[in-house]
């Protein structure tokens, strides 16, 4: 194992920031996470090698991956911050307990929203969540009534009464089992579907134009299931019972994701909250985790690829953060 002894001069700093490039797999992410600058993580980083005597990061391009010695590092640092986060939130929950809402929506996949939550847990321990789980009709009339503080949902038709921080857009794919014809192939048309057994998601943000669109086009595909549980879908897709249209962003043992060519319906994701809402730390500090996860992977792989975030103008990620919240057994079903 790898052991942590007296002649290490780590600093508390050195391996929060460790952590946070480790787990969101860029130093540009890990920056944001950790509310620095690039070159000052880069440095703590190094300073933190320099010190353990070996490398802990694996820097490949596009992304940034532990070695076997930061594995274990990073286990062990983990365990280091929530002892010390526990420490301070057992103090502040004493004398003021904080809760945030938080709506997610239904068609997020479940690794991603996890992924956010678990890591923004271990750094404030203190911030009970509570979590609604909906469309995005639902979302968004929950939070103009109040009952809900923040919406990791989809981002189609932003009003004045409400802020928002783009998180990633994905385009819409096929997705077929591995031994599918298609699975082969960059991309197929939509003229692809004619007959094909289809898999309808009923929960799917884009079911009415996408089926109008096959309607007014002539494509029939052959409905063999429906359902509002987007895991489901992709279990049969992986079982062969047929394809379903899915968000680019979910990946399977046994399916692959294909691109459609002339279907160029997107649909972005992001954080949204009351304009009026009053100035809430706990609501800026998951923003960050937020916009700090590795959100899209290359369709075809699990390796990160560069996404485009949107923050708020300013000098450092974490201020910019702060500033903006400013506190028939033919049809033609698609989705």
């Amino acid at each position: 194992m790898l052991s942590i002894g007296n002649s290490y001069g780590m600093e508390l700093y050195q391996i929060r920031q460790f952590v946070a490039v480790a787990e969101t797999g860029s130093f540009t992410k890990g920056a944001l996470r950790a509310g620095v600058s690039q070159p000052a993580i880069s440095a703590a980083v190094a300073k933190l090698e320099e010190e353990m005597g070996q490398r802990l990061l694996d820097r490949r391009q596009g992304s940034v991956v532990p070695t076997v010695a930061g594995s274990r590092l990073l286990d062990a640092a983990r365990d280091i911050l929530l002892a010390c986060n526990t420490i301070k939130s057992t103090l502040r929950a004493a004398s003021a307990p904080q809760t945030l809402r938080v709506g997610v929506l239904r068609t997020l996949p479940t690794v991603h929203v996890v992924g956010v939550l678990q890591a923004f847990r271990q750094a404030h321990p203190e911030i009970q969540i509570e979590l609604f789980e909906g469309q995005h009709e639902e979302l968004e009339k929950r939070l103009e009534q109040k009952k809900l503080d923040v919406c990791l949902t989809s981002l189609n038709d932003a009003t004045a009464k409400k802020k928002s921080v783009t998180l990633f857009s994905e385009p819409y794919v096929l997705a077929v089992n591995q031994n599918h014809r298609f699975a082969k192939l960059r991309s197929i048309t939509l003229e692809d579907l004619q007959g094909e057994p289809f898999i309808l998601r009923t929960s799917c943000e884009t079911f009415r134009d996408t089926t109008a669109l096959l309607i007014a086009r002539g494509i029939r595909t052959r409905l063999v299931y429906r359902t509002d549980q987007d895991d489901r879908a992709l279990g049969l897709v992986a079982a062969g019972i047929g394809v379903a249209l899915m968000p680019a962003l979910y990946k399977a043992d046994g399916v692959v994701n294909v691109d459609i060519s002339d279907f160029d319906t997107k649909r972005t994701i992001g954080m949204q909250w009351l304009v009026q809402a009053p100035e809430n730390k706990c609501l800026t500090a998951l923003v960050t985790f937020a916009c700090s996860h590795p959100w899209i992977t290359n369709s075809r792989s699990d390796k990160p690829k560069i996404v485009n975030i949107r923050t708020p103008k300013g000098r450092k990620s974490h201020l910019r953060l702060k500033s903006e919240l400013g506190l028939s057994s033919r049809s033609n079903f698609a989705g």
